[in-house]
């Protein structure tokens, strides 16, 4: 009740900042879609209009509703859900504060108060959002009783037995609901994220943009649960849907468990390289959160032929272990754990031993890259995962190459290898020591197998002892002509796709079908979304993502403003001779990452560039803003000069510089600041050239 005091105070001294008025409407206003069935899911009829609605806060900005203690919801700046107070079809909305200034009352709002927000209407993917323009103290109407959440079945969010969203969901979208007695499995989209099913096999993935929950440890596969509370967000890029409704649970109590299924955990192996003739001891920790562990079992096979069943021992404490014989050279091994509590409940681990088992390769010859990427079942995991290995192979990607940039996110340079040509033949590897590769150099690593978002990669190369250039000056491997109906739009885990990732492959003859694959024409701004992906196909009509931004060349699609002046503009209907790269996997879709000029050849486009040198000197303000962990800032020059660039405090400090003093060409240039090793807060970057001389301020949100 302090709180209200606080806004009642402030109202006496505030001025308010909306001196412009703005129609005021419904939440429903702005959500109801009343011809969805037939019209699919469409931006709302108020998209990119600034309005007025009330509502009562469902989640607070921050946790506690203390600005200090980091924001609830992780949505690209400090967000709430606001939701009608009386309705509860069409009736809730993500409200988030793009450019909060410190200190304003925003920060501080806790649910149950009621408030008047005044922004503008956004469509982030399917999900309407609304955008800030300001909010003041007087903006606080008053405070109630949070509305109770609507109960749902998950046949009412999905297609019954299914997992394709149901359009009639919309609904809901941003609205609270509650589902009973689901069942916890793997899968979801990330961090802290999983699937629920019911007795009808209906599945329904829960969503992770709560950081407590996107922090928290994931319910055991076989868990039974219940939803209490979490709003329903609307995605089009699930793979293997084309519609996805997410349940987004938002505080620790939201999710009630219900009855614990054995955690199975730490499986490993020993040998981890397995040769001729070595039998394979598996140990794994299993656990009972309610009660005790009754028998454990693992079950084998050998190149995917019958199920052999061992009883596992526990050898000590909560330690299990079984011995697989030792098996021919040259065959494939996989094997999953079942274990059985003294409630009778069921676990198996991995939970879908159909699309996903542990699995070792028998060979009596050294271990080759196609070896630590093969993965018969497209999973999340290879076969070496977690072990050390050594292979060989040429660099088809430097840091030179690929910089391993996208509309707000700097993901770092990146470095391929290829051991010849086919399926399973090329691996990103990562370490300080590769840094300084060449493409061509012909080198054997040693490193840790891992995955990172879905790429199999190799970790850790970081001494001298872990890399030996055996040569250098190679030609590259030839790359793999494939159709683009072989990747497609296909997602995650789809073995004819994930045989190509890493791999340098070509497409001939294509079209650019779609010059912007995550939106509208244009630049990355407010309502749309523009990461530098283009669709293209070729006599197979099917399309497939080329992504446009990881590369060192001078090709675009108009991702920032002003680029539509800036030669080689990728547009619809441009075609190419052939387009080459390497196949990766990021953000949910199998893309082609060409890596300089020469990788685009035989470019046809009947649009004539139309790039003119800048008339003055500007600094234009960074982009995203706020960030996390990178953004972009980009200035013009009329003439050639010297240019510095600095970044700094808000207390004037200097704590990074951009550009030192460097001869600089006239033109359009821009400049990645990676700030990942930065607090958050306010800094300014000054931009000096000759007697030119501007700043601005941006915010790093983390």
């Amino acid at each position: 009740m302090n709180k209200i005091f606080f806004f009642l105070f402030a109202l006496m001294l505030t001025i308010n900042i909306f001196a412009q008025q703005y129609p005021e409407v419904t939440i429903m206003d702005i959500q109801y879609q009343p011809d969805i069935l037939t019209t699919g899911d469409q931006p709302s009829i108020y998209n990119l209009d600034t309005v007025t609605i009330v509502g009562v806060v469902m989640v607070a900005p921050y946790r506690g509703a203390n600005p200090d203690s980091g924001t609830t919801l992780i949505a690209g700046a400090p967000a709430l859900i606001l939701q009608d107070t009386s309705e509860t079809d069409w009736a809730g909305m993500l409200v988030r504060y793009l450019d909060m200034p410190a200190g304003n009352p925003f920060g501080i709002l806790d649910t149950g108060y009621v408030i008047k927000a005044t922004g503008v209407v956004v469509e982030y993917y399917k999900t309407t959002e609304f955008d800030l323009i300001g909010f003041e103290a007087s903006n606080v109407l008053g405070i109630m009783q949070r509305p109770q959440p609507v109960k749902v079945t998950l046949d009412s969010l999905a297609e019954l037995g299914g997992r394709q969203g149901k359009l009639l969901a919309e609904r809901w979208e941003s609205v609270f609901i509650a589902v009973d007695t689901v069942t916890a499995t793997t899968g979801g989209v990330g961090q802290g994220s999983y699937e629920v099913f019911d007795n009808n096999s209906t599945q329904v993935i829960i969503g992770n943009q709560s950081s407590y929950i996107r922090n928290a440890a994931v319910p055991t596969p076989g868990t039974l649960l219940n939803v209490k509370a979490g709003y329903i967000q609307n995605r089009d890029n699930i793979p293997n849907t084309t519609y996805a409704n997410l349940i987004n649970p938002v505080y620790p109590g939201d999710v009630d468990i219900l009855l614990f299924a054995p955690n199975v955990s730490n499986v490993l192996r020993n040998p981890a390289l397995v040769e001729f003739g070595d039998p394979v001891t598996v140990t794994s920790q299993i656990t009972d959160q309610d009660g005790s562990i009754v028998s454990a079992s693992l079950y084998y096979r050998k190149n995917m032929g019958s199920n052999n069943q061992l009883t596992m021992t526990n050898t000590t404490g909560d330690e299990w272990q079984a011995v697989i014989p030792a098996q021919n050279d040259s065959s494939i091994i996989d094997f999953f754990i079942r274990a059985v509590d003294d409630d009778n409940n069921v676990s198996t681990y991995p939970a879908d031993t159909v699309k996903n088992r542990f699995y070792y390769l028998v060979l009596d010859r050294p271990l080759t890259i196609q070896d630590v990427q093969y993965n018969p079942y497209g999973g999340l995991y290879n076969g070496y995962y977690g072990y050390e290995v050594t292979v060989s192979g040429i660099v088809t990607a430097d840091t030179s190459d690929l910089e391993g940039t996208e509309t707000g996110t700097l993901l770092g340079p990146q470095v391929f290898i290829q051991n010849g040509t086919g399926p399973w033949s090329g691996i990103k590897i990562r370490g300080t020591e590769t840094l300084s590769l060449n493409r061509g150099d012909e080198v054997t690593v040693t490193g840790i197998a891992g995955e990172d978002f879905g790429v199999t990669m190799i970790n850790g190369i970081d001494s001298p002892s872990n890399i030996v250039v055996n040569s250098t000056g190679n030609p590259s491997p030839v790359p793999q002509v494939l159709l683009t109906s072989v990747i497609d739009l296909l997602g995650s885990g789809t073995v004819s796709a994930e045989q190509w990732e890493s791999v340098l492959i070509s497409y001939e003859d294509v079209t650019v079908t779609d010059e912007n694959a995550d939106g509208d024409v244009g630049p990355h701004v407010t309502g749309n979304n523009n990461y530098g992906d283009i669709l293209v196909a070729d006599a197979s009509s099917s399309n497939t993502r080329i992504a446009l931004q990881y590369g060192t060349h001078d090709y675009h699609n108009f991702w920032f403003a002003g680029m539509n002046t800036i030669p080689n503009y990728v547009r619809q209907g441009d075609t190419f001779g052939s387009l080459t790269g390497i196949l990766w996997y990021g953000f949910s879709n199998y893309k082609l990452l060409p890596r300089k000029n020469a990788d685009f050849v035989d470019w046809v486009t009947d649009v004539e560039d139309d790039y003119v040198v800048p008339s003055e000197f500007t600094l234009l303000q960074n982009y995203p803003n706020p960030f996390n962990p990178s953004t972009k800032i980009e200035y013009y020059l009329p003439v050639e000069g010297n240019v510095t660039l600095k970044i700094f405090d808000i207390l004037g400090q200097e704590v990074r510089t951009l550009i030192n003093n460097e001869l600089i060409s006239a033109g359009r240039h821009t400049v990645t600041f990676e700030a990942s090793s930065l607090p958050s807060g306010i800094y300014i970057y000054k931009l000096q050239a000759g007697n030119f001389s501007s700043n601005k301020k941006m915010i790093l949100l983390k």
